[in-house]
Formats: C-alpha cells, sequence, structure tokens
C-alpha cells in the first residue's frame, strides 16, 4: 500500500469519477484504476462500485474510507510543514563571524540589506577564529568572516584590509610618538588574545623576531583594551576593533605596519540559497564603499 493508492482513492470517492480523479491527480486513468485495483488487492475487498450512475463505496469501502482520508489529510499537513520550513529556511542567512565583524559591521549591513530585501532572516555564530573556521567546515553556516591566511579549504573572497594597531595607556613614555616599534613588545609588559584569537599580532611579531612579554590573556577585544586602559600593560590590536570603542588610550601606528586580510569563507556559494548569494554580494559592495 502506498500514499499514491489512497490519494487515487481520496480522490475518487470524492469526485465520485475515475476520469475526474484521473485529471485532478494528472495521471491517465489506466493508471489510476491500477491504484484502485492494486490497493483493493492489497486490503483483500472490494472498495468502490463503479456504474454507470458513478462510482461509490462498497460497504467494506465505507468502513476503511475515514482511516485512508486521515492519512492522506496528515501526509498533506506534512507536505505542507516542510514546504513552510524550506522557504524559512531559503530566508535565514547564517553567518559566522568574529567579534569584530559582530560589532563593527554586521549591525549596519543587515539594516541596509534588509530595506532591499525585508523577508531576510540573520543568524549569527560568533567565536574565535578557530570557531568561526569549525562552523564554516561543518556546514553549520552559509559562509564565515576570517583573516587570511586560513587553512579552510573552501572558496575565499578578501574584502577588506584592516590595520592592526599599538595600543598604549595614557601617559605612556611613547604616546607622543606617531609609530611604536615592534621591539617595544618584547621589552614590556602585553596585555593579549588568548592563542586561538590571538593569531594576526602573533605572526606579525613573529615576522619581526619579537617574542612578547605576556602578563595577560583574554579573549576578548574590549577587555584586552580595557586592561591595557588600567596600565597593565600594551597591546596590538585591530582598526575595526577600535572603530567600535570608546575607551581612553593613546592608538598608534606599528613600526613595521601591518594588518589583517579580512575574507568571506562560503563551503559552497553555487549551492547557496538566491538570498545567501545576494548578501554576499551585498557583503562585497558594502566594504568597498566603506
Amino acid at each position: 500500500m502506498s500514499l499514491k493508492q489512497y490519494r487515487a482513492f481520496v480522490q475518487t470517492v470524492e469526485r465520485r469519477s475515475v476520469s475526474a480523479a484521473a485529471e485532478a491527480l494528472g495521471v491517465s486513468q489506466s493508471a489510476l484504476t491500477q491504484n484502485l485495483n492494486a490497493l483493493e488487492k492489497q486490503f483483500g475487498f472490494p472498495l468502490l462500485v463503479r456504474n454507470r450512475g458513478g462510482v461509490h463505496l462498497t460497504r467494506e469501502g465505507r468502513r476503511v474510507w475515514p482511516a485512508v482520508q486521515q492519512v492522506v489529510q496528515a501526509d498533506d499537513a506534512l507536505q505542507q510543514t516542510v514546504q513552510e520550513e524550506r522557504e524559512r529556511g531559503e530566508r535565514v542567512i547564517r553567518i559566522a563571524t568574529f567579534k569584530s565583524v559582530a560589532v563593527s559591521w554586521l549591525p549596519a549591513m543587515m539594516k541596509a540589506f534588509q530595506s532591499d530585501h525585508p523577508e531576510a532572516q540573520f543568524k549569527l555564530f560568533d567565536g574565535a577564529y578557530a570557531e568561526v573556521d569549525d562552523y564554516v567546515r561543518s556546514g553549520a553556516v552559509d559562509f564565515g568572516f576570517v583573516s587570511l591566511p586560513d587553512a579552510l579549504e573552501c572558496e575565499m573572497i578578501p574584502v577588506k584590509e584592516d590595520r592592526l594597531l599599538a595600543v598604549l595607556p595614557q601617559g605612556h613614555p611613547m604616546a607622543d610618538r606617531e609609530r611604536v616599534p615592534a621591539a617595544q613588545f618584547g621589552a614590556e609588559p602585553v596585555v593579549s588574545l588568548v592563542d586561538s584569537t590571538n593569531r594576526d599580532a602573533q605572526r606579525y611579531l613573529t615576522s619581526q623576531g619579537v617574542t612578547p612579554d605576556i602578563r595577560f590573556q583574554t579573549a576578548d577585544d574590549y577587555a584586552l583594551i580595557s586592561m591595557t586602559e588600567s596600565g597593565l600593560g600594551i597591546c596590538i590590536t585591530h582598526e575595526l576593533v577600535l572603530q567600535s570603542d570608546n575607551h581612553d588610550v593613546v592608538i598608534r601606528e606599528l613600526d613595521p605596519p601591518a594588518h589583517r586580510t579580512i575574507a568571506i569563507a562560503i563551503p559552497d556559494r553555487k549551492a547557496a540559497p538566491p538570498l545567501v548569494q545576494a548578501f554576499i554580494r551585498f557583503v562585497q559592495a558594502w566594504t568597498r564603499e566603506e
């Protein structure tokens, strides 16, 4: 027994005509008749009487009719729910991101995008670089913001260069200088992000042959600056973090200068829903303008 046979039975009873039922289901009369015959054979008794007056239920047919009708109605309800969830899923844009992008970029991006796409819904998965990589790698998100170079094996679209900057407490001896040399971070206490989020600063200092004197570590960009403001040490952070920060600190360029490249990592762009692809194009345009 199959839903196809049940639907043939229900349509035939409701329309009292094999030809009308076949037309409603988009099948030939012979195909519909085959389904009815197969259902009667599996039940072991006749379900319908066909004569010039139309199609009528047999005594046995009347007994099973309510149950078969309920099965078809339940399947209709299930298919409707599945379709609604598919449509809803196509409206949800799932993004993995580190905190500075989530704070400084995405609120404005999402608001502007929704002016043209009011149906768009967003779900953010924020975390450190390694966590963002895991979200993208597992397929839990449509795309993620990453810092290049990145070990993910997927399409990467660079969107912005974000400077690394030195942050000093007020009154620091080097506050009157335009640039802070990399060597300074090996000569005095340093406040640092934990290893999973400190990749950019560590890569820079390693390239300069500097081993930082790390005294304090945190997983939060803004706690990093707060600790520097309190005079616990100096730090390196990203310009994007500082754009949305109001701590009373001194910000200077590094010597030599450095930056990270923020990119969009897309697991499978061709398979992405149209709304996701539209948002990716929007992000590229938005970052160019900004």
